[in-house]
C-alpha cells in the first residue's frame, strides 16, 4: 500500500510567497537580493517645464532593496514612450540615504516632450524600470534689452520725470512682456529708490513718477524686459543718469492739469528764457481754463500739451520757428505757424495766439501771453 507523505508548510512562508508574487521586484532565481521598483516624483507627469529652468533634475524615491548596500540607479531620457530613441542616460548613480534619489540632466533641446524612467540595481539584481513619466520642455525665447530713450545721461529734468525705452527685440514665441525700471542714487544700484513693474507699451514704454524725487539730484536709471511665462528676462538696459531741477513753469501746469509734457524726446537747454505773462490786457492768461472761440462757437481748454510745449521751447532758449520744427521733428506734430515782427511776431495755433507782450523779447527773455483769435 503507498503511503502519503505531508509536508507541514508554515503560514509565513505562504504569505511570503503571496508577497512575491505580487510585488514588482525583481529577484534571480539564485540570487541573493530582491529590488522593487523606484516611484517617479520630479517632474510630475505632464509637467511644463520652461526652457530657461534647464537644467532639469529627476527625482525618484527610492526602490526597496533587500540587500541595499551599494544600490546604484539608471535614469534614461527618451523622446518616445518606448525608450527606442534615448537622448540622454544617467547610470550609476548612487543611492542617496534621505529615500530620494537624484540626477541632473544636461540641457534638452527646447520645445520637445520627453519621456523618462528609472531603475535600481542593488546586490547584484537589475530591478524593474519605473512607467515612463512624461514633461515638456518650452520654446527657446530670448529677450535683448531694452533701449533707453530718455532721459539720457545728462538730461536735466523735473521732480517727476517720464522714463522711456524701445520695446526689447525678441526671438521665439514670447509671452507677455513686462518691463521693471530701477532708479538709484548710485551708479552701481547698490540701493534703489525705485523698482516698478509695468507692462508693455506700443513700440515703447514708459514710467511717469507719481511722486516728487529731490531737487537738484542725481540719479542712474536702468531697466529690463521680462518674459514671466518662459521665465526669460533680457540684461538690463545702459545705465543713464539724469539730473531733476526745480519744475519749469510748463512743467507746473502740465501737472496741475493732468498730462505730460514731454512723454517721449526731451528737449535739452536750460529754461529761464521766457515767462508766462498773464496780465489780462493782453491776453487770456495761462491759468488753466475754458476759453471760447466765437467764430466757430467753440470751447476748448487752455492752456493744452501743444501750447505749453511750445512755451517750454521758447523758456529753454529755442526760437519760435526752431521751437516748431523741434516738435515736427521728435514726435509731436504741431500745426503751428510762426508769423515773424514787424507785421504780427506770433505764433498761429487753432484757436490762440501765443504773442510776446509788447515787445518781441525783452532783455533775452520771451514775456508770451495767450491770445484768443
Amino acid at each position: 500500500m503507498m503511503k502519503l507523505s505531508l509536508v507541514s508548510v508554515s503560514g509565513a512562508a505562504v504569505l511570503a510567497a503571496l508577497s512575491g508574487a505580487c510585488s514588482s521586484s525583481t529577484q534571480p532565481s539564485g540570487g541573493t537580493a530582491s529590488v522593487t521598483t523606484p516611484t517617479p516624483m520630479v517632474p510630475a507627469a505632464s509637467a511644463q517645464i520652461q526652457n530657461a529652468a534647464q537644467p532639469i533634475t529627476l527625482i525618484v524615491k527610492n526602490a526597496v532593496v533587500t540587500q541595499s548596500s551599494g544600490t546604484t540607479y539608471l535614469f534614461e531620457v527618451a523622446t518616445d514612450a518606448a525608450f527606442t530613441n534615448k537622448v540622454q542616460t544617467k547610470g550609476g548613480i548612487a543611492e542617496n540615504s534621505s529615500g530620494q534619489t537624484t540626477v541632473v540632466l544636461d540641457t534638452l533641446p527646447a520645445a520637445k516632450d520627453y519621456y523618462w524612467h528609472a531603475q535600481a540595481t542593488g546586490g547584484g539584481t537589475a530591478g524593474p524600470f519605473s512607467p515612463p513619466s512624461k514633461f515638456t520642455v518650452g520654446p527657446a525665447v530670448v529677450i535683448s534689452s531694452p533701449a533707453p530713450i530718455s532721459p539720457l545721461t545728462g538730461a536735466q529734468v523735473p521732480t517727476r520725470p517720464t522714463l522711456l525705452v524701445a520695446n526689447a527685440a525678441r526671438t521665439g514665441p514670447a509671452g507677455p512682456i513686462t518691463y521693471k525700471f530701477e532708479v538709484s542714487s548710485t551708479s552701481a544700484f547698490t540701493s534703489t529708490v525705485l523698482s516698478v513693474t509695468v507692462s508693455e507699451g506700443v513700440n515703447q514704454t514708459g514710467y511717469i513718477f507719481q511722486t516728487d524725487l529731490a531737487v537738484n539730484t542725481t540719479y542712474y536709471w536702468r531697466a529690463t524686459a521680462i518674459d514671466a511665462a518662459n521665465g526669460v528676462s533680457s540684461t538690463p538696459s545702459p545705465i543713464n543718469s539724469f539730473t531733476t531741477q526745480q519744475p519749469s513753469q510748463a512743467q507746473a501746469i502740465a501737472t496741475q492739469i493732468g498730462i505730460v509734457l514731454w512723454p517721449g524726446a526731451v528737449p535739452t537747454g536750460a529754461v529761464g528764457h521766457a515767462t508766462m505773462g498773464n496780465d489780462p490786457n493782453f491776453g487770456a492768461g495761462w491759468a488753466p481754463q475754458t476759453l471760447y472761440y466765437a467764430p466757430q462757437g467753440v470751447y476748448f481748454p487752455s492752456p493744452d500739451s501743444e501750447m505749453l510745449r511750445l512755451f517750454d521751447l521758447l523758456d529753454r532758449g529755442f526760437d519760435p520757428q526752431s521751437a516748431i520744427d523741434w516738435m515736427n521733428g521728435n514726435g509731436y506734430p504741431t500745426a503751428a505757424v510762426w508769423y515773424p515782427p514787424p507785421e504780427k511776431a506770433v505764433i498761429g495755433l487753432h484757436y490762440v495766439y501765443l504773442a510776446s507782450r509788447g515787445k518781441v523779447v525783452t532783455n533775452s527773455i520771451w514775456d508770451i501771453v495767450v491770445r484768443v483769435e
